[in-house]
């Protein structure tokens, strides 16, 4: 039996297993799949729009369309049955970045998150991704952050929200 994947919250009907990666290939093998993956990032990262307002037209504009052109992918993590995170990537000639880095709440502090950076590294093939996060965040990131050496690029105020920062490592904001 085909275990259920978390796009069957969005869609009921959609049974394919549980992907560990979403990228062009998996995207493209069927027609309705871009709209599905689309709704299931919206869905399961809502939470990023506090933080930056236009979440919901970047996956749909940027992400989605980046997965189709080869440069974005998506991992997923999985403890037992439940989708405990997930990394959505841009690798391109100019850059290499972790985009987006979510650990659901439940598996926070379980090392979901230490398992993401590793397997986005090995995809990127870079230990020093190019990567932002909001200065609400910049507590819950710190010491990971210094585990890996990474280095704060510039602090840019206003750049997603108004009277907010937003906070790059390993390089500057394009």
């Amino acid at each position: 039996m085909i275990k259920k994947s978390p796009l069957n919250m969005v869609d009921p009907s959609f049974e394919f297993g549980k992907p560990n990666f979403i990228g062009r290939d998996f995207l493209l093998q069927d027609p309705t799949m871009p709209q599905k993956i689309d709704s299931f990032l919206i869905h399961t990262l809502g939470d990023l729009r506090l933080f930056y307002p236009a979440f919901n037209s970047w996956v749909s504009n940027v992400v989605i369309p980046g997965i189709i052109a080869g440069e974005r992918s998506i991992i997923l993590e999985y403890r037992q049955d439940d989708l405990a995170g997930l990394a959505i990537l841009k690798d391109s000639l100019a850059e290499k970045k972790l985009c987006c880095l979510q650990v659901m709440p439940q598996f926070q502090g379980s090392g979901i998150g230490l398992s993401l950076f590793e397997k986005s590294f090995e995809l990127l093939n870079t230990q020093n991704p190019l990567l932002s996060i909001s200065e609400e965040q910049k507590n819950n990131f710190l010491k990971i952050f210094k585990y890996y050496g990474f280095e704060l690029g510039e602090a840019y105020h206003q750049y997603y929200r108004p009277l907010k920062t937003e906070l790059s490592f390993n390089g500057l904001l394009k």
